[in-house]
């Protein structure tokens, strides 16, 4: 193909932090600088929009931003709907914050967002005394939350957990949440709380129920975002398809377990806690020795069904896969053949990148691979540099 043996590859900046602190920042007062490497992905630009629609002020340069939070008078009713577009964790934590505002606030999304079940954070919401008009976008929350308790399910997301510690600054008293005993995806909530914890908060993170109470948040003057981990897969993928050693850019770039057991080729993986990386890790373990992913019964709810549709990504590339009930076990040593018909990205980015990565290799066609840009914008430009 005419590689080098080593090539340089970015990783955009991470999604979950960029909404995380444009959340914070934009309940703070006074300007808060986002720096970062890259280029932010479609979902951090619809909390943007968002957030601009209901009273923050956000100057984007290409690697700073600068965000003027509403500080004490508090978030604006918006003039028409809040589009969230792909993102489910903007339309969440939006939900959230709709809920510490006295005028109903209306929600909606694109088509795959539309699918996603967000009862778990509505039946919380109604329990606080909100009215939210359905358990799927589009709905309306009118609020404000009343203080008292409810019940959370966190079986299938953490999102709702982090998006009321979040909005918990807009809203009048402390709220406890009776929380389910299997939580899942519990790095993204950690990171909600270690966030709020530097802009001033006390709330503390515990297995069995959870206290929430009220801070006015001050974030740092300037804030440095890491790059997104959850893609280092696809480059671990892409290294394998195309024998080639893949070096990425950036500082600050630490790996999870789950990550490091990847790169070590472990046979057995339990993504209870990542389950954002189903796809390359199959496609990886296929081209490899074979193994299972386990714990990731609650991906069934993502973009895609991320179970069956990593399944279906394999089966169209000729490769062997099978679901279980809680994951994918995959054969080792297969060899990629090139799909006959378009695959289906069913409007899931990690899935259309995945599949890229492998038509990369034997070729192909993914429809509707666009969708990547919901997290990496460059990726099909970075994607270039591998073809022919």
């Amino acid at each position: 193909m005419g590689l080098e043996a080593t090539i340089e590859w970015s990783l955009p900046p991470s999604k979950s932090h960029m909404i995380r602190w444009l959340t914070l920042a934009a309940q703070a007062e006074g300007d808060t600088g986002l720096n970062f490497i890259g280029s932010a992905g479609k979902d951090v630009l619809s909390m943007v929009d968002c957030l601009r629609e209901i009273g923050a002020v956000i100057d984007q340069d290409e690697s700073r931003w600068v965000i003027s939070g509403v500080g004490s008078r508090g978030f604006q009713t918006p003039e028409g709907n809040l589009d969230c577009g792909n993102s489910g964790t903007a339309a969440r934590f939006l939900m959230a914050i709709a809920a510490g505002m006295c005028e109903p606030v209306s929600l909606d999304g694109d088509q795959s967002l539309r699918r996603r079940d967000m009862s778990a954070l509505t039946g919380a919401l109604r329990e606080l005394g909100c009215e939210v008009t359905s358990d799927t976008l589009p709905l309306t929350v009118t609020g404000p939350v009343v203080p008292g308790s409810a019940h959370l399910d966190v079986s299938d997301s953490s999102q709702p957990l982090s998006a009321l510690l979040l909005a918990s600054p807009g809203y009048s008293g402390a709220i406890h949440l009776k929380t389910s005993s299997h939580s899942v995806s519990r790095g993204y909530s950690e990171l909600s709380y270690e966030l709020a914890t530097r802009c001033g908060s006390s709330n503390e993170m515990v297995s069995d129920g959870v206290d929430i109470e009220p801070w006015r948040p001050v974030t740092p003057g300037e804030v440095k975002i890491p790059g997104e981990l959850s893609l280092l897969p696809l480059a671990m993928l892409l290294a394998e398809l195309h024998d080639v050693e893949v070096v990425l850019t950036g500082d600050g770039l630490e790996l999870s377990g789950s990550l490091m057991k990847l790169a070590e080729r472990t046979e057995e993986l339990d993504l209870r806690d990542e389950s954002d990386i189903i796809a390359p890790a199959a496609a990886l373990m296929a081209l490899g020795n074979g193994g299972r992913i386990r714990g990731v019964a609650h991906a069934r709810g993502k973009e895609s069904d991320r179970i069956s549709s990593t399944v279906d990504l394999l089966n169209c590339f000729g490769m062997e896969a099978t679901e279980t009930d809680d994951g994918i076990e995959v054969a080792g040593s297969q060899i990629l053949v090139r799909p006959m018909l378009p695959f289906d990205s069913q409007g899931d980015h990690r899935l259309a990148m995945t599949a890229m990565a492998l038509a990369s290799k034997c070729g192909g066609s993914v429809a509707g691979a666009d969708v990547c840009a919901v997290s990496d914008p460059d990726f099909i430009e970075k994607l270039m540099i591998l073809e022919d």
